[in-house]
């Protein structure tokens, strides 16, 4: 009995990119504006296999531990992902409850979950820390856009990334309090562990 050999051709590739929405849009960016630049350069090298490209969005359970490269080659089913998945770092696991705010790392941890800031929100909450107990007035939260390389916000634009910070610290949100008319504080509390650089 004589077997066929099968032989292969080289038809395409996958590029599996472990970035999350969070870390895009830290970066100004979303994953849709990713992908379509990605797209964009394809066309530009092969402008006659434009058509040719497609692109899967890797959804993983938000409680989904690891690396991101790692969990979406398994949410894309790529065949030779391993399927382990490391487990969540130690310092992670035995944080404390309540927040722990590593200014070293630029992260902040709630009830021992990493809260995922954006730089803006980071800046902002470490920025009220290093005036404690006083009253920081917008102009002055405008005046360090720079430390995420961005232009001078507006005085709305200060108000919403100071409600999305507040939504990442569920539970802990008076943390960060409304001077009415004045601007934001942050007073020292006893839920707030802060690791000093």
């Amino acid at each position: 009995m004589t077997t066929l050999k099968t032989t292969t051709k080289a038809v395409g590739f996958a590029l599996y990119v472990g970035i999350s929405e969070t870390e895009a849009q830290a970066a100004g960016l979303s994953l849709a504006e990713i992908a379509t630049a990605l797209k964009a350069k394809l066309t530009e090298l092969l402008p006659e296999q434009a058509n040719q490209t497609y692109a899967a969005l890797a959804l993983a359970p938000e409680t989904a531990q690891g690396k991101n490269l790692d969990l979406t080659r398994l949410a894309l089913k790529e065949p030779r992902a391993t399927g382990k998945i490391a487990a969540p770092e130690q310092e992670d696991q035995d944080a404390a409850k309540g927040l722990v705010v590593d200014l070293k790392r630029r992260r902040l941890f709630v009830d021992g979950r990493n809260a995922q800031l954006t730089c803006k929100e980071f800046e902002l909450l470490a920025f009220l820390i290093e005036n404690t107990g006083k009253t920081v007035t917008r102009e002055e939260i405008a005046s360090i856009s720079e430390r995420c390389g961005e232009s001078r916000p507006n005085f709305r634009t200060i108000d919403v990334h100071v409600r999305r910070l507040r939504s990442k610290i569920a539970g802990y949100e008076d943390i960060v309090r409304t001077a009415r008319g004045l601007g934001y504080r942050f007073d020292k509390h006893p839920d707030v562990l802060i690791e000093e650089l």
